[in-house]
């Protein structure tokens, strides 16, 4: 066990087992989800042969329904709001180009959205939503210590974005900091036990460690929390992957949540 848990936010170290950094309050606290293997101590991290981990699917945002009789009037309010938006936008937009660098990578409308992401961060810093947006934006153009920024500034003030967190575990994976990866997808599942992706995530994990047990544990619960289509065949391929590797047979499948 670690003499001292470092918190991702500001790196601070805590003592093990706390719920949240002494300095910062960002959350920490989790409970392994599955034991560790019996089979002697694991093998050091990345010495087996793994694919990088995929990007976690998006989940589409839900609108509530507005009230009929309502509807020119929200209308108005929505168009007085672009308008808003946009007399700020440009009134900002030098501004925005001198103190923050184009984003590598990134093509034209992931830049005028990243903007638009950057004038709401400009008018209130604790926008979480303009965070993890702007934060999107950088992880897909593989802009990982930028998206790490943006992710930790969302969860320290909303820690139950579960999205974000496994967001930021994989930015912390694709750095090279499998601990903190481990740590927060981990702490992904305090907030929603049956997170596809986040279990996924784990599995890759253990299979870097050679944990092949522990791997092939995750992968089938991945598989049972029903994962979105498009992801099934790459869990489907990581099994016969790890079965391959360490002779590890999945469980009867039961069927998803």
């Amino acid at each position: 066990m670690p003499d001292t848990l470092k918190c991702p936010d500001c790196g601070h170290p805590n003592p093990p087992g706390s719920a949240h950094c002494g300095t910062c309050n960002f959350p920490l606290a989790y409970e392994p989800l599955i034991a560790p293997p019996s089979a002697g101590p694991a093998p050091e991290p990345g010495t087996a042969a793994v694919p990088p981990i995929p990007r976690p699917p998006r989940r589409p945002g839900m609108r509530r329904p507005r009230p009929a009789s309502n509807q020119a009037l929200s209308l108005w309010l929505i168009f007085g709001a672009i308008c808003a938006v946009a007399v700020v936008y440009v009134a900002l937009r030098p501004n925005l180009q001198r103190s923050n660098p184009a984003i590598e990578g990134a093509n034209e409308s992931q830049r005028k959205i990243a903007d638009g992401f950057r004038v709401a961060l400009a008018r209130d810093s604790t926008n979480v939503d303009a965070h993890i947006g702007l934060a999107d934006i950088l992880f897909d153009t593989a802009n990982w210590p930028q998206a790490i920024e943006h992710y930790r500034a969302a969860i320290r003030r909303d820690s139950s974005r579960v999205q974000a967190i496994v967001d930021l575990g994989v930015s912390y994976y694709n750095t090279g900091d499998r601990r903190q990866a481990e740590r927060l997808f981990h702490l992904a599942l305090v907030r929603d036990p049956h997170q596809p992706v986040a279990l996924f995530n784990l599995g890759i994990v253990s299979e870097g460690n050679m944990d092949y047990a522990g791997a092939m544990s995750y992968f089938h619960r991945a598989l049972q929390s029903s994962p979105p289509d498009g992801m099934k065949q790459s869990i489907l391929a990581a099994m016969e992957r790890v079965q391959q590797a360490g002779g590890k047979t999945a469980p009867p499948f039961q069927g998803a949540r």
